[in-house]
Parts: structure tokens; C-alpha cells; sequence
């Protein structure tokens, strides 16, 4: 498709000279292209970039105009018109025009020609709103102001996000510290068990529980030295 490649129109016919080159973003699935290139001139009608590919005319393509003077992106559908190969051979200089531009995306162009004066507010904010009250959704803020003049900012939209809290963070105790710890529990119950063997319930409650700790153990050390000598039943 390189050959397909035509001579644009005369400058005079080119869109209007940006103070700086605009990045912009070309897609069609149907040629697998998808890169991205800088437009230096601009309109309402169309735009003059730089890509690396060489289409022929009439290609259409979905294309974003990152708009960072914005801070905003302009989306539409743009047509190939012409294209020129640049002399050092890293680009292809294209002509396109526009064939399906939101109203939202001619708006963001037509200030980034002019340089609006919000540059980077494209909808000024409803006078009388809170900011504080349309963040948390409360009730009436009411402003100090004249005597005969108060302003009410009410919050209509539901905010359909969730802000978690931030954790706190999590201690983890040293080595040390679980020794002496485990050591001081040690220490509590061994003067707990010395307390309670003051009275003769608690002694003999004690020494019942020692018994039959002592009983389980010592099975236990019998059956470890004689496990060769367990007959299973009928075992030949």
C-alpha cells in the first residue's frame, strides 16, 4: 500500500498551524494498525499528521487527540485524504478529515485552536454548589453571606464508588519480646497452680489431673519401646 501514497493539497488548503505538535492515536482492526504519531495542524474539519504507515486514500480509522493542554482526549472517526513521504523516511505526512466528531469532541478542539480561557475546564462548575456538600452527599450546607441572602448546595447524585479507609499498620513483636512473654505466662500459672494447692480442693483437683497426665505419658513411653512387639489380629 506504500505506492498509494498521493501528493496532499496546497498548504493554503491544510487546517490551521498548532503552536505544538498534538500526539494522536490511529486504530483500524481490519489493516492490524495501531500506532500512534503528532498532528501539527488542526480544525474543525480535519487535521495534518505524521504516522509511520503508508494507507490508501479513503482509509477510515478511529482516532484519539491527546489533549494535554486539556488535560483531555477528543475521540472520533477520521478518513484519509492525501499523504506525502517525508524526506528523511521515518514518517508519512497524512491528511485527514473528519467524518464523525462529537459535538463533546468538536468543543475540546475548537478550544485547543483557540486556547480557551478554562484551559483545563472544559464545563465551568453550576454556581451556588458546595464542593464539601456534592463530595459527601450531606444535607443543606448553608453560607454566611448578607443578611437576606443564603446559598444551598444539595448533593443530587449517589456516588457509585468506594473510598476504603487506610489500614493501620500491623506491629509484629521481636523475638525477645515472645520469649519473655511466654516466660511471664509460665511464671503466672505456675503461681496460680502453687495458690490453688493451698486449699484441699484445689490440691486434690491438682494431683487428679497429674495422675492422669502421668498415666497417659507413661502408656505412651511403653507402647514407643515396644511398637516392633504389637500382633495385629490373625497375623501369621
Amino acid at each position: 500500500m506504500a505506492d498509494a501514497a498521493t501528493q496532499p493539497q496546497s498548504r493554503d488548503d491544510l487546517p490551521a498551524a498548532l503552536p505544538y505538535p498534538v500526539s494522536i492515536n490511529i486504530r483500524n482492526s481490519d489493516l492490524g494498525i495501531d500506532e500512534s504519531g503528532h498532528a501539527s495542524r488542526l480544525d474543525g474539519s480535519g487535521m495534518l499528521a505524521t504516522i509511520k504507515s503508508s494507507v490508501n486514500p479513503g482509509t477510515v480509522f478511529f482516532m484519539a487527540i491527546d489533549m494535554k493542554a486539556l488535560n483531555t482526549t477528543a475521540r472520533g472517526l477520521i478518513r484519509v485524504v492525501s499523504q506525502r513521504a517525508l524526506e528523511d523516511g521515518i514518517g508519512v505526512e497524512t491528511l485527514f478529515e473528519f467524518i464523525e466528531l462529537s459535538d463533546d469532541a468538536k468543543q475540546k478542539v475548537q478550544r485547543l485552536i483557540t486556547g480557551g480561557p478554562s484551559v483545563g475546564s472544559l464545563t465551568p462548575p453550576a454556581p451556588g454548589r458546595n464542593f464539601a456538600t456534592d463530595q459527601l452527599g450531606v444535607q443543606p450546607v448553608y453560607q454566611r453571606g448578607d443578611v437576606g441572602r443564603m446559598d444551598v448546595g444539595v448533593s443530587s447524585s449517589e456516588r457509585t464508588y468506594f473510598e476504603p479507609a487506610p489500614l493501620r499498620q500491623q506491629a509484629k513483636p521481636t523475638r525477645s519480646t515472645k520469649f519473655w512473654g511466654s516466660l511471664g505466662v509460665t511464671a503466672y500459672v505456675i503461681a496460680i497452680l502453687v495458690v490453688v494447692a493451698f486449699f484441699p480442693a484445689g490440691r486434690k483437683l491438682e494431683l487428679t489431673v497429674w495422675n492422669y497426665v502421668s498415666w497417659s505419658l507413661g502408656r505412651m513411653w511403653y507402647w514407643a519401646n515396644h511398637i516392633g512387639d504389637v500382633k495385629l489380629y490373625n497375623n501369621t
